[in-house]
């Protein structure tokens, strides 16, 4: 990133992701890298309903039953980040290939990557999981939401596939403000976050986070409602590349101090922030929002809020 980092102690929010790089070894970072092991954390903290359904896990592409399989799916590692295999159409699945990519999977120690402790000598397997949709139809739009101690701190919007042409990103406090922040490769789109949506996400992601100094947490907005695919220990590798300098200080200081993390502290702090313009919703854009809302807030009449639950909603 051009200067050298400062670790006794860390500062920025980059800094305190370098400093757990090659410092942290709670045993509990294994729990959140490890997609199959985290699944049961996920459950305990906020309930199956925010699970993402699993088709099965299995040692070998040979065990992979492959005839009991939907029509669309997903394959992925549980020990890994960003390999992932989307299945569209299972009748025209060209099945040596993927399985010799899911061989390829299972000979990489992701530790190897970029030396994130969490996933150093992970067991390996595969797992199977239904190819999500969004209430449209198409690819469900990701929420990740920042926390630190347990408390929600901001909430990025992804929307389009991963790619530099087609991903576009929004960031948002809690309250669904939007604000001036953009980070590297990611243009800003223009989505609109829902009150109520950002409180649901807040909510759930603050349960689901409790007792980490810091997580974020990742979620799909499906037509089923919210559903948590993973909880983050490592955001982009410690290489935290935004426009806006003051937001890397603001999550350094959230992440050092748990009253700097607590909701008016850092609301407070983020008013200065936000964006003045927002950038206008396209119509499809406006579809969605709506067809996101009424989802979620079919979703959040499930959720039995506790009195700190109640604390980040107010």
């Amino acid at each position: 990133m051009g200067e050298a980092p400062r670790l006794a102690p860390p500062v920025t929010y980059s800094e305190h992701l370098l400093h757990r790089i090659i410092y942290d070894r709670d045993p509990r970072l294994k729990i959140v890298s490890d997609k199959l092991a985290v699944r049961t954390l996920i459950r305990d903290r906020v309930g199956e309903s925010f699970l993402v359904p699993l088709l099965g896990s299995w040692e070998d592409p040979d065990d992979i039953p492959w005839a009991t399989l939907p029509e669309r799916f997903v394959l992925k590692p549980n020990h890994g980040s960003g390999m992932v295999a989307i299945v569209s159409d299972a009748a025209r699945l060209q099945r040596a290939e993927i399985e010799a990519e899911m061989r390829r999977w299972l000979r990489l120690d992701y530790f190897d990557v970029a030396c994130e402790w969490g996933y150093r000598k992970l067991p390996r397997r595969l797992m199977a999981e239904p190819l999500l949709l969004g209430p449209d139809g198409h690819p469900p739009t990701e929420a990740q939401v920042m926390t630190f101690h347990g408390r929600p701190v901001m909430i990025r919007i992804l929307t389009g596939k991963k790619g530099r042409d087609t991903r576009h990103g929004n960031w948002f406090d809690i309250d669904g403000n939007e604000l001036s922040l953009q980070s590297r490769n990611i243009p800003v789109g223009a989505y609109s976050l829902p009150r109520s949506m950002a409180h649901a996400l807040a909510e759930i992601a603050g349960r689901a986070a409790s007792g980490f100094d810091h997580l974020r947490v990742d979620f799909y907005l499906t037509d089923q409602g919210l559903k948590i695919g993973e909880l983050t220990a490592y955001h982009a590798s410690a290489i935290v590349e935004w426009n806006e300098p003051l937001f890397n200080e603001l999550l350094g200081r959230c992440w050092r101090d748990p009253a700097e993390a607590a909701a008016s502290r850092s609301q407070a702090a983020l008013r200065s922030l936000r964006r003045e313009a927002p950038i206008a919703d396209s119509p499809r854009a406006s579809r969605l929002n709506a067809l996101h809302q009424a989802t979620v807030e079919s979703r959040a009449k499930e959720i039995v809020t506790s009195k700190e639950s109640a604390i980040v909603l107010r």
